[in-house]
């Protein structure tokens, strides 16, 4: 048994010890399965056990494996708080509030951030990053951001997560289509439609959450790939080459040939918007734009 005990190694374990799935896992850690494969392969071999079955029924944790997980999880959390002990180290020196914004809501709901912020802090600056919510919790992991706003469900371990809103879904139609006469639509409506519906990867929780709805309420049309820019999305629904399900916040931006309609299933089809940032000590500045953001603008 080797003593060369990686951090690398021990994120890998506990993502497909937690997902068992390596497919999985390797998206919510943004790589590709060979090399998770040989992280873990890496890590067994280190340890001089054996951490999972794989079989025909799928991903299961030895009984070494079990006993890992607990202080892998722990060592990932004692990292964390080692690298937080540091980054308190330049708070003082900096004048700016980094903040993440998912790509899944409209960034007009959270305009006037920066002109809130102002008066109690004129010489900083808030600097916005349009990304989706798996790269803001990274990011918060990592330091790179001082708080995120992020779409629910996501996975945060230890992180501190603040529901704000609630953003639902509306149908995004082109205008010839039948429902499009409808001033409510049933998801049944589109279920002979080609929908473009996002990749798994870009957030694995509420991709999940939602064909755990769409199994429920028995919608199965075809799927194809969103593309990650709005604009284009909205050009090819115009184009009648599908139809799409986005939020309501994101109907601001009109298209000529597409109509929204609200949802009969809006309910369980809707995007809770959350605030995020790690646990500890904060900037001023920082944590006025949190007790700010506390109380955002509903969307419209």
């Amino acid at each position: 048994m080797s003593d060369r005990l990686k951090l690398r190694q021990l994120s890998c374990f506990v993502a497909v010890a937690e997902e068992l799935n390596f497919r999985r896992a390797a998206e919510r850690l943004f790589m590709t399965q060979p090399p998770l494969s040989r992280q873990i392969q890496a890590l067994e071999r280190n340890l001089g056990a054996r951490l999972f079955e794989r079989g025909r029924p799928g991903v299961r944790l030895t009984e070494p494996g079990q006993r890992l997980l607990a202080d892998a999880r722990a060592l990932l959390k004692n990292s964390q708080q080692v690298i937080s002990s540091f980054r308190t180290l330049d708070i003082a020196e900096r004048k700016d509030v980094r903040i993440g914004i998912t790509t899944s809501i409209d960034v007009g709901l959270f305009s006037w951030v920066g002109t809130a912020l102002r008066p109690s802090a004129e010489d900083w600056t808030v600097t916005v990053k349009r990304q989706i919510s798996l790269r803001s919790i990274r990011d918060l992991d990592l330091g790179a951001l001082d708080l995120a706003v992020i779409g629910l469900p996501a996975r945060a371990d230890g992180l501190t997560v603040e529901p704000l809103c609630e953003d639902p879904l509306v149908a995004c139609l082109p205008h010839g289509h039948p429902a499009a006469r409808k001033r409510l639509v049933s998801v049944g409506d589109l279920q002979r439609d080609r929908l473009f519906w996002f990749q798994r990867k870009l957030n694995p929780a509420y991709y999940d959450y939602c064909d755990r709805v769409f199994t429920e309420i028995g919608f199965a049309p075809e799927r194809v790939a969103e593309p990650t820019d709005h604009a284009m999305l909205l050009g090819l629904v115009a184009l009648d080459q599908g139809v799409a399900l986005v939020p309501k916040s994101l109907t601001s931006t009109l298209r000529k040939g597409v109509v929204f309609r609200p949802l009969l299933e809006d309910d369980r089809l809707r995007i809770r918007v959350a605030l995020v940032y790690r646990p500890g000590p904060m900037q001023a500045p920082v944590r006025a734009l949190v007790d700010l953001m506390r109380r955002p603008p509903t969307p419209g």
